[in-house]
Parts: structure tokens; C-alpha cells; sequence
């Protein structure tokens, strides 16, 4: 006995799994984490070694060396690739595909743990992981205008708007860019510090000594009664810092050789919004939590903080949310699903003129979905552009089985069968093409899921979204639609469909292409040219798709520049930037060598003779191809790879060569990241000649 026997048997325990089953999916397609990209870790490791103040041979040899050394006694490591700068190195890590990367992050984290005390004095070392994490985790960007000083709006920002952001449900941190904080200032006096034999170092050692946390030493007992006890060790007030004791003896503190006062930090980046200084804030949310959701809350905060804060002249903006690719992605799933159901079964309803026969298919395509998203829960799938892809394709298959199914057990009711015998004789007859010709289809992806491969995350995700819809189509197809189809047919059903004039009109259309053949066959061919020639013309006149309204253009300088440098060669670009023609807003973020400018266009109908992105993009190019003293492009330059100055126009110069390790040996760096010459061997000075 098969299993449509068996579902066709019982109609209500068919009926009611397939109930459960769907509403199962319902309650996994709420619990499916929603991002932009999929969760992907690549085997690469990358090890950040920063050293103020020292030369590429001291970074080499007090860091790179013994690093290499310790980094090479892990298992799993396919290469080690380092590179020495003024001030800081490198060092990556490759690992072999079927290694488990978050345990290899943690062996290595703590082997550099154990390196640390070894390493010279104010050495950092920090572990970086090379997936998507960082792109899916973040959610929008948002910018904060208003009057007055920028410290206060940073000082404002945080105290008032920070708190209410991190609040809301799936936000993990809201940093706030722009702008300085309030810090206390220690300024020693250097002929003070030289009289009385105390350097820097000693007095930061001192600081950091005292001013601690609160920390539990204890408990005191008082008869029957437990008292905890703990050290409060952190100063309340600038009076605390100036009697810090230095030298006990003397005694000398503090307040004696140094100026203890209220000031700022340093600024470390600078943000502004259509050329005009600003308080940025960059929203991450929970690797599980739901993009679209978060974002939603986040703008119903922000629009909030706005009627609130109206009186104070403060005004929040969203700059870039990423929930915008999702709500597009979706929409296109849906419309994709909407568009080919309707068609599919509008076909069929010509055919067979029965609403009652055609609703059975139209179960089909929200039950398959709904299994569908049990499965992705269960495998550890998420809602990304690569899955809601692989999605919308599987939509205008997840019918086809259902048709097939649907047509026989119809073609052995019109034969006089009983509802009860076409259903299962009907699906019997075709139950096995059905299950070869998704086989088919399955084959050519599921393979992929036992890719290795540094894609091998992402390739799984577009796979395992199509193979699940069609294994779920075909179990729908044997048990869920012969079920539906034994209770739907009548004879009404049978008197209709056997006197259609569609069907009459179709046999004859037939049996006159089969008897001219040849002719059918060469009007087919020419009609499907004339159809590419009119295709080909007609694209050419209209817009195919919906032009891209925003691009970043990033500026790079040569490692080591200062923020006023950067923020000069930043300032030229926004010129450029704001004589854009259809310009609607830019947002500048700005770092020690490094920014981004992120460009918003209004529509190309909206634009003056609606000029085109590429156009815009190449008199932009033309604009600041003089700028000098940084890299402009469209694509963010590799910061382990960068080198020198742009020496003047786009393919200026670059220069700042380093010293870099491969394995152990040495080559030259330099070049552009595109394109780079290694040169292997074990002595640099011969290797420079």
C-alpha cells in the first residue's frame, strides 16, 4: 500500500498533520532570524599587532616572529601570510575548509593571551575573524542635527538618545560617532617630573592602579548576622586625583607635579550630514534578532526622541538602513508568489472550469511554504537575500507536481471511476514521474550542502531554499492533493469538464499541427525570432530595471595620516559631491586615513535630463581626479595592504613599503591590492635589490 492509498484512507489525519504542520511554520517563519546576509565564517583569521613608536624591523622581530612561531604549533593552519608597518603589523591565518573555525578563534585567542605579558610594553594584540557577522548585524544608521556646540550634542546624544535606542528589544549597542567627550585632563609638568625622578609611565601605572571598580574582598561577621563587604576604588571628584600619592616617602602627589582638570578627548571621527557637522549613531542588533522588526522599532524610537526633543532644537534622521534590501527582497517574493499561483491556476481553471478543483492546487503553494519554513528552522536557515532568492524561484515550482497529480486522477474520473479509485489510481499512474522529475531537479542542488568550500555557507543557504520547497511540494502532491481531489469531485464536476468547448477547440487546434508538422515547427523558430529581435529593441528603449539611487565613495590616505589631514582631502570631495545633479542628501564619516561618503539620489525620472548613476559617477570622477594627497574610489582600499600617498590623480603613486612575512620567508609589498608581485625568500636585504 503507498502512501497516497494511505492519505486518500484517511482524509482527516492527512488533513489535520498538515494543519499542524502548517501551523508549526507559522510560529518557525516568527522564529527564523531575518538579515541581510547569511551567517558566513571564513577560514581566515586575522591577528592585529600595534606598537606606537616602532619600525617595521621592531615589529618584525619582537612581534611577527615570535607570534609566527607560537600561531604555527595549532592544528588545521594551511598558510600564515604577515606584514610589517611603522606602528603596527599582521599576521593571517589561513585555515583548511573542514576546520570548526569558532574553535579555532578560540585556541587562538588564547594562545595570543598567553603572548601578551611577552610582548613589549604597550603592545595591543586583537583577534579578528574574517564572516558576515559585522554587515548583517547592522541595522540603520542615524544622524543627529542640532544648534550649538557638537560636544554638547555628543554629550546630549548620549545621555538622552543612546538609552532610549539600546532599549528597544534585539539592539545590542548604539555607538555614537562625532563629536568629543568629556574626559579629565592629567598635564604634567615635564621640569617637575624630571626633579622629583617620575616618569609617565609611573604616573598612568599609579592612576590605573587606584581608580578601580567596586570589588568584593569579603565578609564580616557580627555575631550570627554575614555581612559582604567590598572596595569602592573609583574617584568621585578631581580633589581625589590631585592627592593621589606618588612617592609616599616625599610625600609627593599628584596635584604637586601635574594640572588635573575637566577637558575633552581626543576626537577620533568626525561626522557630518550633507556638509554640516553632526552626531552619528550606528545600530547593531542580536545575531538572532529580526531585521526588519528592529529597524521598525528603532524608527518608531527615533520619530518619538523627535516630538520630544522638537523644544531643544534636536532632530534625528536615519542616514542608511539596511532593512530597506529586505522589505524589497520580500516584496519580490511575494509578488513573485502572488503572480505565478494566479497565472498557474488561471490556466487550469480554463481547462478544467471547476473553482473547486482549481482551490485544491491553490492550498498547495501556502502549505508548501509553511512545511517549508519548518525545515529551514529546523537546518538553522535565516531570512537573507540568498534564501528569499533560492525561494522565489522554488515558488513557481511548487505547483507543477500538484498539476500533474491533479490532471491524471481528473483523466480517471471522466472514465467513470468513483472519486475514491480516480484519486488513488490517478495518483498511482504518475506518482513515480513526479517523484523523478523533482529527483532531478533535487540532485542538481542538494549536492551543494557537501561543498567544501569558502563559499560553502553561502552556496547551502541558496540550495537547502530550493531543495526544501520541492521535497515539501512532493509529499503535498501524494497525500495532500489526492485527499482534497477525492472530496471535491461530484458529478457536476464530470458533466462540466466533458463538455468544455475549450477542450474541443484545443483537440482540433492539435490534430492540425500534427498533420503539417514541418510548418508548425518553422513558425515556432520564426516566431520566437521576431520575439528576441522586438525584445532586443524594445530594451534598449526602456529602463529594464529600477536604477540604484545610492553609492559610497570612499577616501583613502597613507596609514598614519592624522584626522585634519584626512578631514582636509574629505572636504574637497564634498564639494565635488554637493554639485551632483539630482542630489538629495550625503552623510560623511570621517577617520584617521580613512572615510566614507555615502551618496543619495533622488529618482531618474527626478533628475535633470535624467541623467544616469554612471554618468553621475563619471563626472565625479572628473571633478576629483586633482584632489591630491588620497585614494578616491568606489571600492574601500584593503587597510593591510595600503601603502603611500596618491601622488596626484587616480593612479597616483603609492609608496610606504613594509616589511612582510610569508610562511616564514620575506617579500616586498606594494602595488595596487588588485594586482601584487610576491617575491619569497629569507633575507629582505637581498630581496630589495
Amino acid at each position: 500500500m503507498t502512501l497516497s492509498h494511505v492519505a486518500v484512507r484517511r482524509p482527516v489525519t492527512t488533513t489535520m498533520c498538515f494543519t499542524a504542520l502548517a501551523l508549526l511554520g507559522m510560529i518557525s517563519w516568527t522564529r527564523l532570524p531575518v538579515q541581510l546576509f547569511p551567517e558566513v565564517i571564513y577560514p581566515m583569521v586575522y591577528v592585529s599587532l600595534t606598537l606606537p613608536g616602532a619600525s617595521p624591523e621592531q615589529i618584525e622581530r619582537d612581534l611577527l616572529m615570535p607570534t609566527e612561531e607560537e600561531i604555527g604549533k595549532l592544528e588545521g593552519i594551511q598558510d600564515i601570510d604577515s606584514f610589517a608597518l611603522t606602528n603596527s603589523g599582521g599576521i593571517q591565518v589561513s585555515y583548511d575548509p573542514d576546520v570548526d573555525m569558532k574553535f579555532a578563534i578560540l585556541q587562538l585567542e588564547s594562545r595570543i593571551s598567553q603572548l601578551q605579558p611577552l610582548y613589549p610594553e604597550r603592545t595591543r594584540a586583537r583577534v579578528q575573524r574574517f564572516d558576515s557577522s559585522d554587515l548583517s548585524s547592522s541595522v540603520m544608521q542615524l544622524h543627529v542635527l542640532g544648534e550649538g556646540d557638537l560636544n554638547w550634542l555628543r554629550d546630549f546624544t548620549e545621555e538622552k538618545i543612546r538609552p532610549e535606542l539600546e532599549a528597544v528589544d534585539g539592539v545590542v549597542n548604539a555607538a555614537v560617532m562625532g563629536g568629543r567627550r568629556r574626559a579629565v585632563e592629567v598635564i604634567a609638568d615635564p621640569i617637575l617630573c624630571q626633579a622629583y625622578q617620575v616618569t609617565m609611565g609611573q604616573i598612568r601605572a599609579r592612576i590605573n592602579g587606584f581608580n578601580r571598580r567596586r570589588e568584593y574582598v569579603g565578609r564580616v561577621y557580627d555575631g550570627a548576622q554575614a555581612y559582604a563587604v567590598s572596595l569602592q576604588g573609583q574617584f568621585t571628584d578631581l580633589q581625589q586625583i590631585r592627592n593621589l600619592v606618588l612617592k609616599p616617602e616625599v610625600p609627593l602627589r599628584l596635584g604637586d607635579v601635574a594640572v588635573v582638570r575637566y577637558g575633552l578627548q581626543e576626537q577620533t571621527d568626525r561626522h557630518r550630514v550633507n556638509g554640516k557637522s553632526s552626531v552619528g549613531i550606528r545600530i547593531q542588533k542580536d545575531d538572532e534578532a529580526n531585521l526588519i522588526a528592529v529597524s521598525q522599532d528603532v524608527e518608531a524610537v527615533a520619530a518619538r526622541l523627535n516630538l520630544a526633543f522638537a523644544d531643544e532644537g534636536v532632530a534625528l534622521g536615519i542616514s542608511s538602513s539596511q532593512a530597506e534590501l529586505m522589505e524589497q527582497a520580500l516584496s519580490t517574493l511575494k509578488q513573485a508568489a502572488v503572480v505565478g499561483g494566479v497565472l498557474g491556476l488561471f490556466v487550469l481553471f480554463l481547462f478544467l472550469r471547476n473553482f473547486r478543483f482549481v482551490s485544491v492546487l491553490l492550498l498547495a503553494i501556502p502549505v508548501s511554504l509553511l512545511v517549508t519554513f519548518n525545515l529551514m528552522y529546523a537546518w538553522g536557515l535565516s531570512i537573507n537575500v540568498l534564501s528569499l532568492c533560492g525561494l522565489a524561484l522554488a515558488v513557481g515550482m511548487l505547483t507543477d507536481n500538484g498539476i500533474v497529480v491533479m490532471e491524471s486522477i481528473f483523466k480517471h474520473y471522466e472514465r467513470g471511476k468513483s472519486p475514491m479509485d480516480a484519486a488513488r489510481d490517478g495518483t498511482t499512474e504518475v506518482g513515480r514521474a513526479v517523484v523523478a522529475a523533482t529527483a532531478t531537479t533535487v540532485t542538481v542542488f542538494l549536492p551543494v550542502v557537501f561543498i567544501q568550500s569558502d563559499a560553502q555557507d553561502i552556496l547551502r543557504e541558496l540550495a537547502l531554499s530550493m531543495t526544501f520547497p520541492l521535497l515539501v511540494s512532493l509529499l503535498v502532491a501524494l497525500t495532500l492533493v489526492p485527499t482534497l481531489a477525492a472530496r471535491t469531485l461530484s458529478r457536476q464536476t464530470r458533466r462540466l469538464a466533458a463538455t468544455g468547448r475549450l477542450m474541443e477547440q484545443y483537440t482540433l487546434l492539435l490534430k492540425a499541427c500534427l498533420r503539417h508538422r514541418v510548418a508548425v515547427v518553422v513558425g515556432v523558430c520564426a516566431a520566437m525570432g521576431c520575439t528576441l529581435i522586438v525584445s532586443f529593441f524594445f530594451m534598449l528603449q526602456q529602463e529594464v530595471r529600477e536604477e540604484e539611487t545610492r553609492f559610497t565613495v570612499y577616501v583613502d590616505l597613507p596609514e598614519g595620516a592624522t584626522l585634519d589631514a584626512t578631514d582636509e582631502v574629505v572636504k574637497q570631495v564634498e564639494a565635488a559631491v554637493g554639485e551632483i545633479e539630482g542630489l538629495d542628501r550625503f552623510t560623511t564619516s570621517v577617520q584617521a586615513s580613512e572615510a566614507s561618503i555615502t551618496v543619495m539620489l533622488h529618482r531618474r525620472s527626478e533628475r535633470a535630463g535624467e541623467i544616469s548613476l554612471e554618468e553621475i559617477k563619471q563626472q565625479l570622477e572628473e571633478k576629483t581626479q586633482n584632489i591630491q594627497g588620497g585614494v578616491i574610489g568606489y571600492e574601500p582600499q584593503p587597510r593591510a595592504r595600503r601603502g603611500g600617498g596618491r601622488g596626484g590623480g587616480r593612479g597616483g603613486g603609492r609608496g610606504g613599503i613594509g616589511r612582510r612575512r610569508r610562511s616564514g620567508g620575506f617579500n616586498l609589498m606594494g602595488g595596487a591590492p588588485s594586482e601584487q608581485a610576491v617575491v619569497r625568500g629569507y633575507d629582505f636585504t637581498t630581496l630589495q635589490m
